[in-house]
């Protein structure tokens, strides 16, 4: 099946972008297609206009600067997945981008696109929550960064205005005694998350829990903070109990549905599991001691 007929556009710098937006009859924006481009060959999306953002060469970058990591609008899934400076320095990102579906899908979609598309069941939203980062909007009044925390509302709406564009998200560059990473269940390549947790902890200089950050795919109507786990690990040692705990917390917290794949406590359980997992290997990646895994089969 193709698509129906619609109204073209490719702008070239984001000013354009954002007066068609301002301009047209609620446009539709294209950058790496993924999604969009399935539903528009399924008609399950019909849009009059599009505005294919491919053209702005200025969004396509992956970088640090003013004390953050930057992805711009075009940054593909496959630039972090390649990405030394991400090897380096956010593991987070380097464990979530090889999960990302398949490698063509990864060849062309956008991180950014992922999470303006806000699926719950999507991997950067949940990295973003937990590093606390920002989506950086562009509209007909200038720029608005928006904490990731604000951002999402429902499974597929944003606080985004009708006229706005994200051009970048960004998160803090790691502190020398800060960890991250992400873990993830799904039944086989391609497939979205059944489960996912990704975590950011922060040390002081005796090893102590400074702030932590936790977030969840898949396990609620929006990607989710497990603020009841991250509470509970400020101001602690690591420890196998302690991450044991946190993990239940999350699982509390998380509130899956059942379905096709897996019932809701199975899903709870594998948060528990992923919680845990991931906390110890952030732990050792900032440089603390080694914490063995306390999960129960």
């Amino acid at each position: 099946m193709k698509s129906a007929p619609f109204e073209h556009h490719e702008p070239d710098t984001v000013d354009e972008a954002v007066s068609l937006l301002e301009s047209l009859d609620d446009p539709t924006i294209l950058a790496g297609g993924q999604s969009l481009v399935p539903m528009l060959r399924f008609r399950l999306a019909n849009p009059d206009v599009v505005v294919d953002i491919n053209g702005i060469d200025s969004l396509d970058y992956l970088d640090e600067g003013d004390g953050h990591l930057r992805l711009g609008a075009l940054a593909r899934h496959a630039d972090v997945e390649d990405s030394d400076l991400i090897d380096e320095k956010y593991g987070s990102f380097a464990d979530a981008a090889p999960l990302v579906a398949d490698p063509q899908i990864r060849n062309r979609g956008t991180v950014v696109g992922s999470v303006a598309q806000a699926d719950p069941k999507g991997d950067w939203g949940s990295i973003l929550l937990a590093h606390e980062g920002e989506v950086i909007a562009t509209g007909p009044d200038g720029d608005r960064a928006i904490p990731a925390d604000e951002f999402f509302l429902l499974p597929y709406d944003t606080t985004l205005g009708e006229q706005e564009l994200i051009t970048e998200i960004r998160v803090p560059e790691p502190a020398p005694t800060e960890g991250s990473a992400y873990h993830k269940l799904k039944r086989k390549t391609g497939d979205y998350a059944m489960a996912g947790v990704g975590v950011r902890l922060v040390f002081d200089d005796d090893g102590v829990i400074e702030s932590a950050g936790i977030g969840m795919t898949a396990v609620d109507i929006t990607n989710a903070r497990a603020t009841d786990a991250e509470e509970h690990l400020e101001g602690e040692r690591p420890s196998p109990d302690l991450f044991a705990t946190a993990g239940e917390l999350a699982a509390e917290q998380s509130n899956p549905e059942s379905d096709e794949h897996g019932g809701a406590d199975y899903k709870e359980r594998m948060v528990d599991v992923l919680t845990q997992r991931a906390l110890s290997d952030a732990a050792e990646r900032a440089g603390t001691v080694t914490v063995q895994r306390r999960v129960t089969q």
